[in-house]
């Protein structure tokens, strides 16, 4: 079955929307993330677009607002409205307790030992795990070191049995468009800060939820506001959730 990036959007937006809404006390933004603190919890995502987009532009939407009017902004693909919208699901999702605690590079490990492995996005950790697999791929619309470009996805996923995607691209558009190359045996893995705990992303094909939650918001928000990446932030904890699922 194919689906739509609009899909997946819709359904992030409506599952956040179940959720019990909270006003918002604070909106921040570095040159890699933004946040927001809601009167009940925070949550982070990556800032798109990194490029032409000041930090001073005016483009953070309005402090007097609650986390579900937020989250229309995440139609607003590859803006920095989305990446508020979708750090305000996380926020709402991310709270929920009783998974692993554990970093995505672990999880690959673990399932991808054997197999033709496919990671979406350069990640840190990539250089350490690339000789743990039959083979391994990074692709990246801006390659370096052994990274394959993006325009290569075509090719490499449906020979992927693992691949392992980086949540901004619920932000930029592409999501939907690397799913439906993705083999349908494979295990696929949505990874990284932007990642939200959404029940209906194994509806949509992913297996493998592996996000963050934020404990200590005036930490993370402090690093934020000094442009640090992610992990070099202190406050947050890594997490992986399966989905559910079915038919892998």
């Amino acid at each position: 079955m194919q689906i739509t990036q609009q899909q997946i959007i819709s359904e992030i937006v409506h599952e956040a929307r179940t959720r019990p809404d909270s006003a918002v006390r604070e909106l921040v933004q570095g040159q890699l993330l933004v946040g927001v603190q809601a009167e009940q919890g925070a949550g982070i995502c990556s800032r798109v677009p990194l490029d032409d987009v000041p930090l001073d532009s005016g483009h953070e939407p309005g402090q007097n607002q609650s986390l579900h009017q937020l989250l229309p902004g995440l139609q607003n693909q590859d803006t920095v409205q989305a990446s508020f919208a979708l750090a305000s699901a996380n926020c709402i999702l991310n709270s929920r307790r009783g998974e692993i605690q554990a970093k995505a590079q672990e999880l690959i490990l673990e399932l991808g030992q054997g197999k033709n492995v496919a990671v979406i996005g350069h990640f840190p950790f990539v250089s350490k795990i690339k000789n743990a697999f039959k083979n391994f791929w990074v692709l990246e619309k801006r390659p370096r070191d052994f990274d394959l470009p993006s325009t290569e996805m075509p090719r490499i996923l449906p020979r992927a049995q693992l691949v392992a995607i980086t949540a901004t691209t619920l932000l930029n558009g592409s999501l939907a468009g690397i799913l439906n190359l993705c083999d349908t045996g494979s295990i696929r893995v949505l990874m990284g800060p932007s990642t939200p705990m959404a029940c209906c992303l194994g509806r949509m094909g992913i297996d493998y939820l592996a996000g963050s939650r934020v404990l200590e918001p005036s930490q993370v928000f402090t690093g934020i506001k000094n442009g640090l990446c992610f992990r070099s932030l202190s406050g947050v904890e890594n997490f992986i959730q399966p989905t559910g699922r079915t038919g892998v």
